[in-house]
């Protein structure tokens, strides 16, 4: 199917998960974001779970019933945020071999939003640079059918892997996120076109 007009345009996400304090996830996330924005046909935006304080999840209801009745003004908001997007880049660290309890709670709060859309990681810590926590974060992905990329990004020994200005010093990591969009590309305009389809 040839795609045209606004169809190979895309809305991507870079989700920056950590919300603790001196994190180093807000300076991997502007990376992230300032080098996804040069991809032609997409448009950026962060999301930083900082700025969305949502309480633990306790519907009564799993989230694929409970989302299309939400009464908090803030459930509203974030599901319809997440709707908006055809494809995300989720920026995480590690933390004791998993992923941050916030992530997973924003990830619970929306279900049909997450659908048959793409999902990236790009991760960070230790000597591991965060490869536990993506892990994880795909058997999520899959749940809520989202299809998540096989390239990452993984930024060992964060506290000494970054710049004055945020980059990661090691090309190799730039080689690697150009890789990941590049895939998250290809994904997100062909779910694109499949959604608009059905």
């Amino acid at each position: 199917m040839a795609l045209h007009g606004d169809a190979m345009n895309l809305n991507v996400a870079v989700v920056i998960a950590s919300t603790r304090e001196g994190r180093m996830g807000e300076k991997v996330g502007r990376w992230v974001h300032a080098q996804a924005s040069q991809r032609a046909g997409w448009t950026v935006e962060l999301v930083d779970l900082l700025a969305w304080p949502l309480p633990n999840y306790a519907q009564p209801l799993p989230t694929k019933m409970a989302e299309k009745s939400y009464t908090d003004v803030r459930l509203k908001a974030w599901a319809e945020l997440v709707a908006k997007f055809d494809a995300f880049l989720i920026v995480t660290p590690e933390y004791n071999h998993g992923y941050p309890a916030a992530l997973k709670n924003a990830l619970d709060h929306a279900y049909a939003g997450w659908n048959r859309k793409p999902v990236g990681f790009v991760s960070y810590g230790g000597t591991s640079g965060g490869v536990r926590a993506v892990e994880q974060l795909r058997q999520v992905a899959v749940e809520l059918q989202l299809a998540p990329v096989r390239d990452e990004v993984n930024i060992p020994l964060i506290g000494k892997a970054l710049d004055e200005a945020g980059a990661p010093r090691e090309e190799f990591h730039g080689k690697r996120l150009a890789a990941l969009v590049g895939e998250l590309d290809w994904w997100g305009t062909t779910l694109k076109a499949g959604r608009e389809r059905s």
